[in-house]
């Protein structure tokens, strides 16, 4: 019996090659760092620079600086028909092609930065007294860039290597520097533990199992391959495709 399902387990792997495919992993940090917005999030404030999110300085009267600059700028695209005009006056015809675009290319530009301008003066206002600080909530936009950005990146990943499985190693490995090993670790607690001996105190058992999480992680290094077996290493790959997904993002 036990040589049948073995059989059969064999042939399903064989038959569905979802099931056969190896799983792959990848590490999430490294996909926020290799973000253009990550770069831009202010760890002072909690909001992203150079979005709607990003406060406004000044108080009061800086909201209405960012008002009078909104102004301004709603006034240029109004007049741009007739700058324009004067841009191409006195250009020769052949010329007059590579002027438009420079100037539609800058019109465009405007354009979002009054788009960006109205909704950091929006946000601006909402939370009560405080104006110019925009509220919690207004970073969920750059959140969802995020994490749409990520889901992309990942669902490549899946088609190329034909695997419907990816592991975050974020947790198995993280940020931490070497340091020898804690001697908690060599009291063989956990074998206390399984015997049931009630000499040990939660705070020992506690410590034993916060030390032993972070082993791996100080022995190896963050280059280190977490997964050695079953599994692909696709940490490099995972960052040149987000950076292949954000390329208009980038400044």
């Amino acid at each position: 019996m036990l040589k049948k399902a073995i059989m059969i387990f064999i042939v399903s792997l064989i038959c569905n090659p979802m099931l056969a495919a190896k799983p792959i992993f990848v590490d999430t940090r490294l996909l926020l760092l290799a973000h253009p917005l990550f770069s831009d999030f202010d760890c002072t404030t909690g909001r992203f620079k150079n979005t709607s999110s990003e406060f406004v300085a000044g108080g009061q009267k800086g909201v209405e600086d960012l008002q009078d600059e909104i102004q301004k700028l709603t006034q240029w695209l109004l007049n741009s028909p007739k700058i324009l005009q004067e841009k191409l006056r006195g250009i020769a015809l052949p010329d007059r092609i590579a002027t438009e675009r420079a100037f539609l290319a800058e019109k465009r530009d405007i354009e979002q930065r009054i788009s960006i301008m109205q909704m950091r003066a929006y946000m601006a206002r909402l939370v009560p007294g405080r104006p110019g600080v925009t509220p919690d909530s207004s970073i969920f936009p750059q959140i969802n860039q995020l994490a749409s950005d990520i889901r992309a990146v990942l669902k490549k990943l899946k088609e190329k290597h034909s695997t419907q499985v990816v592991i975050d190693v974020a947790e198995l490995l993280p940020v931490i520097e070497y340091a020898p090993t804690p001697t908690v670790l060599t009291q063989n607690l956990h074998s206390k533990l399984w015997k049931g001996d009630k000499e040990v105190a939660d705070k020992d058992i506690s410590s034993w199992f916060e030390e032993a999480d972070l082993y791996w992680a100080r022995r190896l290094g963050m280059d280190a391959d977490i997964i050695p077996l079953g599994a692909t290493d696709t940490r490099l790959e995972a960052i040149k495709l987000m950076e292949e997904q954000t390329k208009g993002l980038k400044k």
